[in-house]
């Protein structure tokens, strides 16, 4: 018969193998943790650009802000928007057709210059003699959007040669109601 080996006790393992993990689980905590702390400073690197960004970003916005109005330049911007817009509704349509309809072909119209603010319209146009202005006046006048039609001046050649006559005309245009 063969001899039973009934020792319950086992020799103890190397200690080396445990040693190793050790060492490499505290190689990688250490790797960790450097990785992190790296990560922490680039965080807050990006995080102070960031808060430099946004105040240049507040500066900027604040620089081209415009400033607030004061009182008065609210009421003088508010009293030329009226301005303008009291302009824009006048019947300009109805004064150009009035002048249009009066036009004949002994009369060149050179300018015409409103004044919105009097209600005055200045006409300057070219005629080939007395009698085609005086009908230019009386055609004006017969218009509904004109009254008071009147010659203002006129002017010849001065060389004796024969030129148009060059004249300027104002009138009062009644707006349409």
């Amino acid at each position: 018969m063969r001899r039973l080996n009934l020792d319950l006790v086992k020799p103890p393992l190397p200690a080396w193998p445990g040693m190793l993990v050790l060492a490499v689980a505290l190689v990688c905590a250490w790797m960790s943790y450097r990785q992190y702390v790296g990560a922490i400073e680039r965080n807050e690197k990006i995080e102070s650009e960031l808060a430099q960004a946004d105040a240049a970003s507040r500066k900027l916005r604040a620089a081209l802000r415009p400033a607030p109005l004061s009182r008065d330049e609210i009421e003088t911007a508010t009293r030329r928007a009226r301005e303008v817009a009291s302009r824009l509704l006048l019947p300009w349509r109805d004064l150009f057709l009035a002048v249009e309809g009066a036009s004949q072909n002994d009369v060149a119209l050179l300018a015409i210059e409103p004044d919105p603010g009097r209600r005055v319209i200045r006409i300057t146009a070219e005629g080939r003699n007395f009698d085609s202005i005086a009908v230019y006046l009386k055609r004006l006048g017969a218009t509904t959007q004109l009254k008071f039609v009147r010659l203002l001046r006129y002017e010849t050649g001065a060389d004796g040669k024969p030129h148009p006559l060059r004249f300027t005309v104002e009138a009062s245009w009644k707006l349409s109601s």
